[in-house]
């Protein structure tokens, strides 16, 4: 009888260890078997998102960008969230921190937040919380290295590019299942599950501020320019441009309205102290070329780095041999200007692609500095740079 009785028990406790749960938190449409059934799980249990009143959670249905504003703001923002209610309570509080900023919902190409949110901007969202927290963010051989697994980066928009090649870099995206990013199509719900856990996952083990801000010495006499000096009257070294450089972001952060010609210093464009920066400039600029904007921007930073120097000419270099304090020009096809660009690095090259980070003036209106741009010419645009070191 006892050896019957261990045996019941023995065949019981075989049976509950072999068991397994039919569906994720009960919803039909998601079984043990799913690619993402247990960030499905979690991401329920945690309250970020819900499934629907017949049983189901839609793992293939599109996410709008008010819904994932509100899965963002339910994860990281739960204590602002809830000062909000309504549909767009999400929406608001990521605005509140930038979350949104270059998608096109902020830009205004995407008019209603029930719109499906495309994987870029997917990912732009992503890039811009782990700013907003903080949080480490790969360096720029990283991000060069991710871009070999993207095949179709070059439908990526512009404005996305760099989100996308943190989050692949970091390993918070991995692609479609054709090797592909598919950055036009819309993210689904199982994959907002997924993103958010990882994302999540990596906020809490690499947050803290965010390193490499330059110390800037403080009390110091400038020293009398010369023909070998900045216009603080320090040597001309990447080291101390690079240090002007931080004072400017610290005074026109990103985000600073940049588009009127008297907000802001932009009429630098047209000031006429430098013998330097307005032959530059007119040497593309054509009666439809913005004469504030982009243009009064760099003008700006090459004035308070370089100052009123006539002794130190631009002349052309390659865009392989950039240096913090360079002048990048973005042409069209008939080689007129389209953009100016300031920049804040030496390049990363990688395949046909060049990597600089840069500081913009009229990116939507505002101040954009970028820890990573990616530069290639190709029939679209065309870009050269130019230099003022001493040769």
């Amino acid at each position: 009888m006892r050896k019957k009785f261990i045996s019941l028990m023995l065949a019981l406790a075989l049976c509950l260890g072999l068991a397994v749960p039919v569906s994720a938190a009960g919803f039909s449409d998601v079984p043990a078997s799913h690619w993402a059934y247990e960030q499905i799980n979690q991401a329920v249990a945690d309250g970020i998102v819900g499934g629907y009143a017949d049983g189901t959670f839609k793992p293939s249905g599109p996410v709008s960008y008010a819904a994932f504003s509100l899965m963002l703001a339910r994860a990281f923002y739960p204590g602002e969230l809830a000062a909000y209610s309504g549909s767009g309570a999400g929406e608001t509080v990521m605005n509140q921190h930038g979350i949104l900023k270059y998608t096109g919902r902020q830009l205004g190409t995407v008019s209603s937040g029930g719109q499906a949110i495309s994987r870029e901007d997917m990912a732009l969202c992503m890039y811009n919380l782990l700013v907003d927290k903080g949080a480490g963010i790969p360096s720029v051989q990283e991000q060069s290295a991710a871009m070999a697994s993207i095949r179709d980066f070059n439908d990526i928009e512009y404005n996305c590019r760099k989100g996308v090649l943190v989050c692949y870099a970091l390993g918070l995206l991995t692609g479609q299942g054709d090797g592909s990013f598919g950055p036009k199509n819309s993210m689904n719900r199982a994959q907002a599950a997924v993103v958010i856990g990882r994302l999540r996952d990596y906020v809490q083990s690499n947050g803290g501020e965010t390193a490499g801000v330059m110390e800037i010495s403080a009390g110091t006499e400038p020293k009398a320019p010369s023909i070998q000096t900045l216009a603080n009257g320090q040597p001309i070294t990447e080291e101390n441009i690079l240090a002007i450089l931080e004072e400017i972001k610290e005074e026109y952060p990103s985000g600073t309205s940049w588009a009127e010609p008297t907000v802001n210093g932009t009429l630098y464009n047209n000031y006429g102290t430098s013998p330097q920066i307005n032959p530059l400039m007119y040497k593309y600029i054509t009666a439809t070329s913005s004469v504030y904007a982009c243009g009064g921007f760099v003008a700006m930073c090459d004035y308070r780095i370089f100052g009123p120097n006539d002794t130190l000419p631009f002349y052309q270099i390659d865009l392989t041999n950039i240096r913090p304090g360079d002048v990048i020009v973005q042409l069209d096809k008939n080689g007129e200007s389209t953009h100016y660009i300031y920049a804040c690095s030496r390049p990363y090259t990688f395949y046909q692609y060049t990597l600089v980070a840069t500081g913009e003036g009229n990116v939507s209106n505002k101040v954009a500095w970028r820890d990573c741009e990616v530069f290639k010419n190709d029939d679209g645009a065309h870009y050269v740079a130019w230099s003022r070191y001493p040769t």
